[in-house]
């Protein structure tokens, strides 16, 4: 996958250093041509033809090392966008009654190049980004950028990573290549379940809750599709603490999967308003990166903003429908468990 998109990135270079080379040589005969082939690139063939026959100008070989290339490369890309997997094999066993099914392979190389161009040419923005859907708006900070739910789901369509109807889109650090298999990037979801309660938070013990959210991640893990590992909470290497001022929460979970000896984190950030919460989640990184990760989910929580009438402070007892569930249930992930499947 990888050499797929260095090939992809280095063939449109290589092919614009030899056309620069074939110019500079035209340079020293007609200075007039080299600037319409600077300005025209379609002038480059005109030249090939006027030199192909002049061994001293030295232009004929830079030139169609050049189009060779652009023609390698839309090639290449056509093959990989257009490559679709064999279809399912079926083999009969001798019996009848029973044939085996041999699934396409979706994990082949034009699988993989297609979700390389895809990743790599997700539209992102960055500055103020507006929620409409949670009423609210994010302030992207310098180096991140923001990759929406559409184009997610345009380049997920039909995979395990489409988004789910609670996903607003990604920020992704301009570090970042989402091709890595160490890449990371924090998940914008919003709950729209109605008004959450702080209120009893602050007063419930660090023993209180993780109690609470292992029950719970015992619960979900349980409820998963067979074939699926199963996982566990192992403790808050960083406790959930609230911001009373801004009515959010942050905090980290280490995770253990049956079967995988090293241990995971997940980040998580809760900004609260009035019919609901933003929620930013970085899953499954490295315990080494565990500040990077906290550091993220948190900042992004404190550069979000609900609209004018839609903050925390202006829910309204009489009007607004409340959740099930209060903060305490959020952040231990009682309300997913109790959640019908």
């Amino acid at each position: 996958m990888f050499t797929a998109l260095y090939l992809l990135a280095a063939l449109p270079l290589v092919a614009g250093l030899l056309y620069l080379l074939a110019l500079v040589r035209v340079w020293r005969s007609s200075q007039t041509l080299a600037i319409l082939m600077l300005l025209l690139w379609p002038v480059g063939l005109y030249v090939l033809v006027k030199y192909w026959n002049e061994k001293e100008e030295g232009v004929r070989t830079p030139l169609l090392a050049s189009f060779a290339a652009v023609g390698v490369w839309l090639g290449f890309l056509a093959w990989g966008l257009g490559y679709q997997p064999p279809a399912t094999a079926q083999m009969a066993d001798g019996d009848s009654d029973a044939q085996d099914q041999t699934p396409a392979d979706d994990d082949g190389i034009g699988a993989r190049l297609r979700r390389s161009v895809a990743l790599a040419n997700l539209p992102s923005s960055t500055g103020r980004v507006d929620f409409p859907t949670a009423h609210a708006s994010i302030d992207v900070p310098a180096h991140f950028r923001f990759i929406d739910r559409a184009a997610l789901a345009t380049a997920f369509a039909g995979t395990e990573d489409e988004p789910d109807t609670q996903s607003i889109g990604w920020l992704v650090h301009e570090r970042v290549d989402l091709t890595a298999k160490d890449a990371w990037h924090v998940d914008v979801d919003h709950i729209a379940d109605g008004f959450i309660s702080d209120d009893t938070f602050t007063s419930q013990s660090r023993e209180t809750l993780l109690a609470a959210a292992k029950q719970a991640t015992r619960t979900l893990s349980d409820q998963q599709d067979a074939g699926e590992p199963t996982y566990s909470l192992v403790g808050y290497p960083e406790l959930p603490r609230l911001d009373p001022a801004g009515h959010s929460v942050a905090w980290v979970a280490e995770i253990a999967y049956d079967g995988k000896p090293q241990h995971v984190l997940d980040c998580t950030a809760i900004k609260l308003g009035r019919s609901g919460a933003l929620v930013y989640s970085i899953s499954e990184i490295d315990p080494s990166r565990r500040e990077l990760c906290l550091r993220s989910v948190r900042l992004l929580a404190g550069r979000s903003a609900f609209e004018k009438g839609q903050t925390y402070a202006d829910r309204s007892r009489l009007l607004d429908k409340k959740a099930g569930y209060d903060l305490v249930g959020l952040v231990t992930g009682t309300w997913a468990a109790t959640q019908p499947q």
